[in-house]
């Protein structure tokens, strides 16, 4: 389980968490929704150490991130796959390249088998075909690259995967069939998911349960139905202000 306990950051001087409580529970798929600009990066990179918060805790598993001694961060991390915001892909590497990099250094030394098997299953969950391996970044679609980010992060079998704005800078098409494979992929994987992002078509369809984060705090969380259905203001706001969610 992840736990979020009264989460402070600021940056260039301004408040960008202010008190954060959240836990993530074991086998759900959480959406953190809300504007651009409102902490919810930010929160993913606490979770995996790369900020450390000016007050609260993190707890991955029993262990407090920002008092995790290296190779108590080391452990977190392994168990975390991370899906960057415009899928971050290495330039320099094939596709083959980039998916080996979700792997523990050094694991394939020695078990070139049974990493080839790992990189044709993590293909085969995101829907890519083998002769995309020998291609890099630039010569595949933004939706393909986002693929082949999504199997860089399962193919390790990580127990959490954190998806940064997955549909962010992807057309409508290609939008819906990156949340259709991350729903589909987080059920094949038995992975616990985070998702960010502000996009309400994508929260409503992913979510087990959702939390709406604005002004640095949560505003509201539940179900996607018991969002749909509530009264409170802020999320009413947010709502109103984005296009109507509806089947991706």
């Amino acid at each position: 389980m992840i736990e979020i306990i009264g989460l402070h950051k600021r940056l260039g001087g301004r408040p960008v968490l202010r008190g954060v409580n959240l836990q993530v529970r074991e086998g759900e798929t959480l959406v953190v929704m809300g504007p651009s600009g409102t902490g919810k990066s930010v929160l993913l990179k606490h979770i995996v150490g790369l900020f450390d918060p000016d007050a609260g805790d993190i707890v991955v598993d029993g262990v407090s991130v920002p008092v995790a001694d290296r190779r108590g961060i080391a452990a977190v991390r392994s168990k975390i796959a991370y899906v960057f915001q415009n899928s971050a892909l290495f330039d320099s590497m094939t596709v083959r390249g980039n998916l080996l990099m979700g792997l523990p250094a050094g694991f394939c030394r020695g078990r070139q088998g049974e990493c080839d098997e790992l990189v044709l299953a993590a293909l085969g969950h995101v829907n890519l075909e083998p002769d995309v391996l020998s291609l890099f970044p630039a010569e595949l679609s933004g939706g393909m690259q986002r693929r082949v980010a999504i199997a860089r992060a399962i193919i390790g079998k990580r127990r959490y995967v954190l998806y940064d704005e997955p549909t962010t800078g992807l057309d409508p098409v290609n939008a819906t069939r990156i949340n259709r494979l991350i729903a589909r992929v987080s059920h094949e994987v038995d992975a616990t998911s985070i998702v960010v992002t502000h996009d309400v078509t994508s929260a409503f369809f992913l979510a087990d349960r959702i939390v709406l984060l604005a002004d640095g705090v949560v505003q509201a969380e539940g179900t996607p139905q018991q969002l749909r259905d509530t009264d409170n203001p802020a999320v009413r706001q947010f709502l109103d202000a984005a296009p109507a969610p509806g089947p991706a």
